[in-house]
């Protein structure tokens, strides 16, 4: 039987949910009896009733209980049976940033989140950490309201589980969540590039195809990884810091210095080692860099994909996307080229493989994608949502290039014209965190 249920408010009585038969039945419940129930992280104790009155999956719950719970109506809302607790529910929490304030204009974009509802069903909340009340419990934010498509500002118990969607989410906090609700929080860790890389170093999987990296400890490292890597790149540990340098040795005594972002260069040249040191030191503040061997070398024709990849409701990882840009082949006069789906015949035309061979290389792409977030969870974090970056180069070597788990944006597939995708990857997160909430 279908657990959604028809929910309705008693107001004749007090500690009562009343249930029709077939969906006691299908609980396991035959007889009135006593049973907890459970909205996100609040409990009340009731009294089960049966009424062949109520329609074929109702449940009527007196007023008090509702008021308790504050269990919203408007919700297309299951029940499940769990232990002695029958859990209503999902309650999904989205944790979308500190302040309120910060959280209203992004409210918009999520509903991107909730366009399935129907698949997804349930009491989805965005909220902020400022308005969380830790002694209480409670959490004042946003409810999805499905029959009006609004976000309605309530005050609610806390979320079942949780799907921090913010950098500014500090450890004490998410230990205090899961002290509350367990192991339902996730992607809570923003691991940087430095500690990632020691994981994966150290993996026999994948560690094949990392590019050569170390950290920027001080100018001299740079200079000297200049010598063994004249073209490399200077990324900074935090991931959520987009300003990547690329340096490019030229000679013994000159050097190119490009902003990724903008792809401004500076040339400069230098007579000794404390002069480049001096360069060095105006960009890169010492720890906060890594540096890495540069994949994308003049005259080496690369190609690189996004993998998107997402925990389903099963708990399992799968790539649900990969985008690259269009034809690699056409000069395009520094012109940006548009994003395409990654697709076999992409590896086969760029490698001049056969179709055979093609579609080997392209299986063997999504596994790596697929073991590197693997790696990545025995760090001891929590992520379900995650895009990683593979570089192929004109010969057929692989390089793991980035591990994007802060977070990322899957906005690539609209860009690229698969709305149906982009949305799909939205709900797969969602049902994720159905899962997590126990349905």
């Amino acid at each position: 039987m279908d657990n959604v249920i028809l929910l309705s408010r008693n107001t004749s009585n007090r500690g009562i949910l009343t249930l029709h038969p077939k969906l006691a039945e299908s609980m396991g419940i035959t007889q009135i009896t006593a049973r907890k129930i459970r909205f996100g992280a609040n409990t009340y104790q009731s009294i089960v009733d049966i009424s062949d009155e109520l329609p074929l999956n109702g449940a009527s719950l007196s007023e008090d209980i509702l008021d308790m719970l504050n269990i919203p109506q408007h919700c297309s809302l299951e029940i499940k049976q769990n232990g002695n607790e029958l859990q209503i529910g999902p309650f999904i929490g989205l944790l979308a940033g500190y302040y309120q304030s910060s959280i209203k204009k992004y409210l918009d974009h999520l509903r991107d989140y909730v366009l399935l509802y129907r698949e997804i069903k349930g009491a989805i909340l965005v909220f902020s950490l400022d308005h969380v009340d830790k002694v209480n419990h409670l959490v004042k934010g946003y409810l999805y309201n499905p029959q009006t498509k609004q976000w309605e500002e309530g005050t609610y118990p806390y979320p079942a589980s949780i799907f921090v969607m913010t950098s500014s989410v500090s450890t004490a906090w998410i230990q205090h969540f899961k002290s509350i609700i367990g192991n339902a929080i996730f992607n809570d860790s923003f691991l940087n590039r430095w500690s990632i890389h020691k994981k994966l170093v150290n993996s026999i999987g994948v560690k094949c195809y990392l590019p050569d990296t170390n950290l920027y400890g001080s100018p001299q490292d740079l200079y000297y990884f200049l010598k063994k890597f004249p073209n490399l790149t200077v990324k900074p540990i935090n991931s959520a810091n987009r300003q990547t340098y690329r340096v490019l040795l030229k000679d013994s005594n000159s050097l190119v210095i490009t902003n990724l972002a903008n792809m401004e260069s500076k040339n400069y040249r230098f007579n000794n080692r404390d002069q480049a040191y001096s360069i060095f030191s105006k960009y890169f503040k010492e720890g906060e860099n890594i540096i890495q061997e540069s994949i994308d070398v003049t005259g080496y024709r690369t190609i690189t994909i996004r993998f998107i990849t997402v925990k389903n409701h099963s708990g399992e990882w799968q790539v649900m996307g990969s985008f690259t840009r269009g034809d690699q082949s056409v000069k395009n006069d520094g012109r940006l080229l548009p994003l395409v789906k990654f697709e076999k015949e992409i590896v086969r035309d760029f490698l001049q493989q056969s179709d055979l061979h093609a579609s080997l290389t392209y299986e063997e792409l999504h596994h790596i994608a697929i073991d590197c977030v693997k790696e990545i969870e025995g760090m001891d974090v929590h992520f379900a949502n995650a895009a990683v970056d593979i570089t192929v180069g004109e010969l057929g070597d692989i390089w793991l290039t980035e591990i994007d788990h802060c977070n990322p944006s899957h906005d690539i597939a609209l860009v690229a014209g698969y709305p149906g995708l982009y949305y799909e990857i939205l709900k797969t997160n969602m049902l994720y965190g159905k899962k997590l909430a126990g349905f």
